[in-house]
């Protein structure tokens, strides 16, 4: 008699970074723990949270905290009735995870890491793959949204689709949480290095994306190993549209999965002003970085001089344009005087 041996799936670390909003991290977290696919870890790591998020993971872990109510009855499917606890947790200070040297077989189910500050997306998520890193046995990470709730086979579909692609980067098809019969992102969306304008590709899927949605990135660990993290001076948005252009830099493909992803979309910033700020520092940021001085400046200069006259743009975009407009300025003067 022969018996074959059932080869081992492969690893994925399912990276959260958390900023208040407790409740959307545990209602994802609901979400995964029902994955189909089972070889994986989560690591959520806390921004310094104002709402204690971080006490109420680690109670929600235990037992001791409660699952909140379903913020859309069309997602309970997904996150309700809550999973059987305990879930194997521990948790670490940032300087505990750094220098972290546990045993993979000794891997809980739920680690958890307290930032002391508010290190951004790409920094909080950098932080966490600095631990996985450690870890040495991760093949996929999975970069998602806390306030995201994902399809039970959502991550046995991106592993699939990376596995069948050999892509260092997968997307998925993101829907709006609150109507989840519309796409938010068919997995991302085009770039435009002339322009530098960033689009969403959700209107037909035949569009092809030369980046990938940050609310779903899932990268393979070797493309970690070659590129590293996020770029941390992009503090919020625009941080997994640098990352991708320095992929293609390197040729490494890109790949959209079948798995659906359920995004509730601006949860962590609010405030209009803000999210636009961020986008605009962090497109100046990118393009001068990758492509110097060139057609996209134009471009986007009138792009704000229009939010900036225009009666009918929202007040905060406005503002973010007029600041961001005399940002590119000294930027574009300090690179000629170089």
């Amino acid at each position: 008699m022969i018996i074959v041996a059932t080869p081992t799936p492969p690893k994925v670390y399912v990276v959260l970074v958390s900023w208040n909003g407790w409740q959307h991290t545990l209602e994802c977290l609901e979400s995964l723990f029902r994955s189909d696919f089972r070889n994986f870890e989560v690591v959520v790591i806390d921004n310094a949270s104002a709402d204690s998020s971080a006490d109420r993971v680690q109670a929600w872990a235990r037992g001791g905290q409660p699952s909140p109510a379903v913020a859309s009855p069309a997602m309970a499917r997904y996150s309700a009735p809550p999973v059987p606890k305990a879930i194997p947790c521990l948790r670490h200070s940032l300087e505990q995870a750094k220098g972290s040297t546990e045993a993979s077989a000794s891997a809980p189910r739920l680690v958890l890491i307290d930032a002391g500050s508010n290190l951004g997306f790409g920094g909080g998520n950098n932080a966490a793959l600095e631990y996985v890193s450690t870890r040495g046995d991760a093949t996929y990470i999975w970069l998602l949204n806390n306030d995201t709730v994902v399809a039970p086979t959502a991550m046995s579909q991106m592993v699939a689709t990376a596995d069948r692609t050999a892509a260092g980067v997968v997307g998925s098809v993101v829907r709006y949480y609150f109507q989840p019969q519309k796409v938010q992102a068919f997995g991302g969306g085009h770039f435009s290095s002339l322009t530098g304008s960033a689009r969403l590709s959700s209107s037909s899927r035949r569009w092809r994306v030369n980046f990938i949605f940050g609310a779903s990135f899932f990268i393979r660990n070797s493309t970690y190993e070659r590129l590293g993290g996020f770029d941390q001076r992009i503090f919020m948005y625009f941080e997994e549209v640098e990352y991708c252009v320095r992929a293609r830099q390197q040729r490494i493909p890109i790949a959209v999965s079948e798995a659906q992803v359920f995004h509730k979309s601006g949860v962590s910033t609010g405030d209009s002003y803000l999210k636009w700020k961020h986008i605009y520092q962090s497109r100046v940021y990118t393009m001068l970085k990758h492509f110097g001085i060139g057609a996209w400046v134009v471009f986007t200069s009138v792009n704000w001089l229009i939010n900036v006259v225009s009666p009918f743009g929202e007040q905060g975009k406005r503002k973010a344009s007029r600041e961001a407009f005399a940002m590119l300025t000294q930027s574009l003067a300090e690179s000629l005087r170089r």
